[in-house]
């Protein structure tokens, strides 16, 4: 029996570009492709061999139907610290405040998606990350950070990897003709023995032609980045396999 697979629409089409990648993908595959609205998502038949395919929100939410466990975001996993090329260390508003080191790259510590990883230059700036924001929570003096030094990147590129095997790479910031070094991608992706079973590895190519990492995203929901429909499609369903059914 086919098995199916769930897309978040948006006034009756795909969400996103990415939604729409995933379907043709998941059709490629041989599934059935349903289209569901994001107030349908509690009427969703979600057993176990069906997959759900939406924003981030979205996707939390089923696993939270199916008692998954929602994973801390990686960001930038101990095992891939020699691939780092900066410092990087935990703070608080309060702390960066006090040291008064800027520039400084900063991105929430724990609270996935509490708002977007950011350059603050200026203490102007910090202050501008504590004002309140309707319909999000409020970061405050005592909210947990991830501090990196500020480096500046020629180019950024994203690099796909499912079941520790690299299906693609995609340019997504900078000059497209600065390429990241392939010796350095294929040793951080073999270095990452926990990785889940389907995610990506953003690296950039600093100014002084170094190849690092920049973060790495799970692969539960993932935008396409201009990887293939099938690709894709077995991307998200190595993840969503191995989360829900325990499938590696």
């Amino acid at each position: 029996m086919a098995r199916t697979a769930f897309i978040q629409t948006r006034d009756h089409q795909p969400y996103s570009p990415s939604g729409a990648v995933a379907a043709r993908g998941f059709e490629l595959l041989g599934w059935e492709v349903h289209l569901f609205e994001r107030a349908e998502l509690d009427q969703l038949s979600l057993e176990p061999g069906a997959l759900v395919v939406g924003g981030a929100g979205t996707v939390r939410v089923a696993l939270e139907r199916l008692g998954v466990p929602i994973p801390e975001p990686p960001n930038l996993p101990r095992e891939l610290e020699p691939f780092w090329g900066r410092r990087v260390w935990a703070t608080t508003p309060a702390e960066l405040r006090t040291a008064g080191s800027f520039p400084v790259f900063v991105k929430p510590g724990a609270a996935y998606k509490l708002f977007e990883g950011r350059v603050l230059r200026r203490p102007q700036d910090l202050e501008a990350l504590l004002a309140p924001r309707e319909g999000f929570p409020q970061v405050t003096d005592d909210t947990p950070l991830e501090a990196q030094d500020a480096l500046s990147f020629a180019s950024e590129w994203r690099v796909f990897v499912t079941r520790g095997v690299v299906q693609g790479i995609s340019h997504y910031a900078g000059d497209p003709l600065r390429f990241p070094a392939a010796n350095v991608i294929r040793m951080a992706v073999g270095a990452w023995r926990g990785a889940p079973a389907g995610y990506a590895v953003d690296v950039g190519v600093t100014d002084d032609s170094r190849t690092i990492l920049v973060e790495v995203n799970d692969g539960y929901s993932l935008g396409h980045g201009g990887l293939v429909a099938d690709l894709y499609a077995r991307l998200l369903l190595a993840r969503w396999d191995e989360l829900v059914l325990g499938r590696r």
